[in-house]
């Protein structure tokens, strides 16, 4: 009988991301067109007349229990700044009965409805939990009272807003960043370590104006939704791959550039020839690479 050395034997890959988010399954319908069925999270664009139709099944710690995705490398969460304290203590308390000592990396996106003023107390305590807290603007905006008229934003706003929350929310902490994903405005990288520093990473795909002063937004662009969420999912992997706030933000831009492509999910593919994986039909490296090279020629 042949014996296996173990120590050469190939090892499972450590999972990177894990959720604990949702899963939305959605029907468009937008006559006299067909009416689109099962689109994953596909109806950001058409939710005036939004509802849910089955009740919500949230993921918490404890669905982790037993499996590989305990052992997450970074964590991604969406709650109300209360739920995210609680989540995040059930979270970790879970991985040290499992053995699992390290911490991980935390990434909070805070639930639209939660930011309001009355929770920003609540906010800087979660916000101390993590590592990346993540609003969009609008989101940002509202926890301090404030909304945006609706394609004008200003961006050094935006800036003091981000500070304000780093500032409060990290105040004891040695590291951390507040990442504000602002739509065709790309996004905005505020960090601890360097405060004074706002960040800003423009969007992949850049909206053109024509001579009549109108904006026309990038051919290329379909469906903004998921976008945001792809962000972060690659903000994570990012995250994991230089450790750098900044660096990780360009992860991020690639990935939703992704998202906005199509309604639903991009398509998974391969190269026939060296079986690599595209999205899209493209190389997503590749991609971040060109996205780098772009902002080299504007620094």
């Amino acid at each position: 009988m042949d014996l296996i050395d173990s120590r050469n034997a190939p090892q499972p890959r450590r999972i990177k991301f894990a959720s604990l988010g949702l899963v939305v399954l959605d029907e468009i319908r937008f006559p006299p067109k067909a009416t689109q069925k099962d689109v994953v999270g596909g109806s950001g664009s058409y939710d005036k007349r939004f509802h849910y139709v089955t009740p919500i099944l949230g993921v918490k710690p404890e669905h982790f229990r037993g499996t590989p995705l305990l052992d997450s490398s970074t964590f991604h969460l969406l709650a109300e700044p209360e739920e995210a304290i609680e989540t995040i203590r059930e979270l970790l308390e879970l991985r040290k009965q499992s053995g699992m000592d390290n911490r991980p990396l935390i990434i909070w996106e805070p639930r639209p409805s939660s930011c309001v003023p009355s929770n920003l107390s609540s906010f800087y305590r979660a916000i101390a939990m993590v590592d990346v807290f993540s609003p969009n603007h609008v989101e940002l905006g509202a926890c301090f009272g404030y909304s945006f008229v609706e394609g004008v934003v200003d961006l050094k706003f935006v800036e003091s807003l981000a500070t304000t929350m780093l500032e409060s929310g990290f105040k004891d902490c040695r590291q951390g960043s507040v990442v504000v994903r602002a739509a065709e405005h790309g996004s905005l990288v505020v960090v601890v370590a360097h405060p004074s520093t706002r960040t800003w990473c423009p969007a992949f795909y850049q909206s053109t104006k024509h001579d009549s002063g109108a904006t026309v937004a990038h051919p290329n662009i379909v469906d903004p939704t998921g976008a945001g969420n792809a962000f972060l999912g690659g903000y994570a992997i990012g995250l994991n791959e230089t450790s750098d706030f900044v660096k990780a933000a360009w992860y991020g831009t690639v990935a939703a550039s992704f998202a906005l492509e199509q309604i639903g999910l991009p398509v998974l593919g391969k190269y026939p020839a060296s079986g690599e994986e595209v999205w899209n039909g493209c190389d997503t490296f590749q991609r971040l690479e060109d996205y780098e090279s772009r902002l080299e020629k504007n620094i």
